[in-house]
């Protein structure tokens, strides 16, 4: 499937509802409008006491939009001949061709005039009244509609049904429905019609569309001039963008997230180029306001939006990732329920900027919120201006580029003055460090799941609390647990804290291991520093930790302070490690 596909019948859908809305509507007005000069192309007459005409090679209704009637039967319920008025007109079986791609055929090969027909016949007596509209309703049966886009995909349409009601009072309503890809929708609409025929075809129309996946009310002008052209209000609604993407094609799993959804705005809708403007939008009961553009121009779909939400809740695609991104091992058949890779750039490409005074997940909120996402060609650029995290003010970049035979991603970023006990909570479930902190990464991984992305993690990280903070772990209890040698487990170590004053700490990580570069504090006149490595994915450490009293109080901790300090380490897992004693190291701080 080309990568504008599913977009692209996106496209066709649009297309084709206007199409379906407005079929027997427009096909009369264009007859009438070239009944002079460009009048039905060559076709086959058969004459019956029932006034049928039997449509059998394709009849040229339209240059804009470019609508051609390939075949059909057109039958009435009075008598054309004996000058009988008709009331019904009933079109069975018609099959229509809608060439949205500007390719037009050639009209020479599609013209003639309506003396070349069989003289004499009951067709064009009965064309002609058909043409004049002199009727109360025509009737669609079991119609088709093949439509083609601009980049060559097509789409069908089928089982149009549909009533038309004659000319009054200068408007013609039709209603009806029709079936595409699986789903039924029903339409009604209403066209008023200029009272000059001369006049520029610019006509106020009414179009309601209802299906079990979406629901469209549209109240402004259409404009056939030389595209099919549409501006005015527009309110869309849909209780699931996700099954509305799968019903074309789009690649998007069955989770949480993206399910009712609601637009209202201004649309203006001109070749490939679709706006809602002054926007007001609703998803998964997030309100916002801005406005949207779908431009089909391009090599890709390109979607762009500026959307200012009054809150932004993400707890529906947080939970989604969640439980789809924790629950699986690469070689099970589960791992594919989540792709970290975001398969969905594959397909399009974006250009949104959000925005709200509050976002929140899971029922904590985090502050004002905006952020920048990019989309090019599978590769993704999300840049956050500003985040309020934990208490702190948060930016990065984040990218992914889902291009490669594994998908690379990178996350360069600063958290600021945020509290590093709520987070601390969040990743560990116990608030292992609280206080004021900084904290900067620069990283990147590969893979297509958090595991794979996780042990192919590298890049650096630094915290750093300027104002102290606090550990939650007894210093001293933790000498005397190394010289007991017990049981594995933080025990009685977790039960007191300790004080720290100017905490440092700097790491490289490789292959998903953290490896120490410089891990340092002071609690008082008592120096404390760190070295070693932890293991993300394992959730392992291995640390050598140094203590010595009696460090100066008066500048930075130096590596020379530490020399001949007290040590113990800590191995196994990360939630019950083994503490353990350990010499004297005339270089601790290594």
């Amino acid at each position: 499937m080309r990568r504008k596909g599913a977009i692209s019948r996106f496209a066709a859908l649009v297309f084709a509802t206007l199409a379906c809305l407005l079929l027997a509507v427009l096909a009369p007005m264009f007859f009438g409008q070239r009944a002079t000069d460009e009048p039905f192309s060559g076709y086959a007459v058969m004459a019956s006491p029932r006034d049928m005409h039997v449509i059998v090679a394709p009849i040229r209704l339209s240059d804009a939009p470019d609508l051609t009637l390939n075949r059909g039967t057109l039958y009435a319920d009075g008598n054309a001949a004996a000058g009988t008025p008709i009331s019904r007109f009933v079109l069975d079986g018609p099959v229509f061709q809608l060439n949205a791609s500007g390719l037009r055929a050639s009209s020479s090969s599609m013209e003639s005039s309506l003396e070349s027909t069989v003289a004499g016949t009951v067709a064009p007596l009965l064309v002609e009244q058909l043409v004049a509209m002199g009727f109360d309703a025509l009737t669609l049966r079991q119609g088709t509609l093949h439509v083609t886009t601009t980049d060559g995909v097509s789409e069908t349409i089928s089982d149009i049904q549909a009533e038309l009601t004659g000319k009054r009072k200068g408007q013609v309503a039709a209603h009806g429905s029709f079936a595409i890809r699986g789903q039924r929708l029903g339409f009604d609409t209403t066209l008023s019609l200029p009272a000059d025929r001369s006049a520029p075809p610019r006509w106020p129309v009414r179009l309601a569309l209802k299906g079990d996946l979406l629901e469209a009310a549209f109240d402004g002008h259409l404009n056939v001039a030389e595209d099919l052209q549409l501006s005015g209000p527009v309110e869309l609604s849909s209780p699931s963008l996700r099954r509305i993407a799968r019903w074309f094609g789009l690649p998007i799993a069955t989770a949480d997230g993206l399910n009712a959804a609601a637009v209202k705005g201004q649309i203006n809708w001109a070749r490939q180029a679709f706006a809602v403007e002054d926007a007001k939008i609703v998803v998964d009961g997030n309100e916002a306001a801005g406005a949207l553009v779908l431009n089909l121009a391009g090599e890709r779909p390109l979607i762009g939006a500026t959307l200012a939400f009054h809150a932004l809740d993400l707890t529906p695609y947080a939970e989604a990732a969640r439980s789809q991104s924790f629950l699986f091992d690469r070689q099970s058949a589960t791992w594919s329920l989540f792709d970290l890779s975001f398969p969905l750039i594959r397909y399009v490409d974006a250009d949104l900027r959000i925005s709200a005074p509050k976002v929140a997940l899971k029922g904590f909120g985090l502050g004002h919120g905006a952020a920048t996402i990019a989309v090019r060609s599978g590769k993704l650029l999300a840049d956050i201006a500003e985040l309020e995290l934990y208490g702190g003010k948060a930016s990065a970049q984040i990218t992914a580029n889902s291009n490669e035979i594994v998908p690379r991603y990178t996350l360069r970023g600063k958290v600021e003055g945020f509290d590093a006990g709520p987070a601390g909570a969040a990743v560990f479930g116990a608030a292992v460090l609280t206080g004021r902190s900084t904290l900067a990464v620069d990283i990147e991984g590969i893979g297509q799941t958090p595991t794979e992305v996780l042990r192919r993690l590298s890049g650096k990280a630094t915290l750093t609390m300027p104002e102290g903070g606090r550990v939650a772990l007894d210093m001293k209890a933790l000498r005397t647990a190394a010289k007991a040698n017990g049981p594995a487990g933080w025990g009685l170590l977790a039960k007191g804290q300790t004080n720290l004053e100017l905490v440092e700490a700097r790491a490289v990580i490789r292959g998903g291991v953290l490896l120490t570069e410089l891990v340092q504090a002071r609690a008082g006149t008592t120096g404390f520093a760190a070295s070693g490595r932890v293991d993300l994915a394992e959730r392992t450490l291995d640390l050598h930790l140094a203590m010595k009293p009696g460090v100066s109080t008066d500048r930075p901790l130096k590596a020379a302070d530490m020399a001949g300090a007290e040590g113990v380490t800590m191995r196994g897992s990360w939630h019950e490690p083994f503490v353990r004693g350990q010499e004297p190291d005339a270089d601790a701080s290594r």
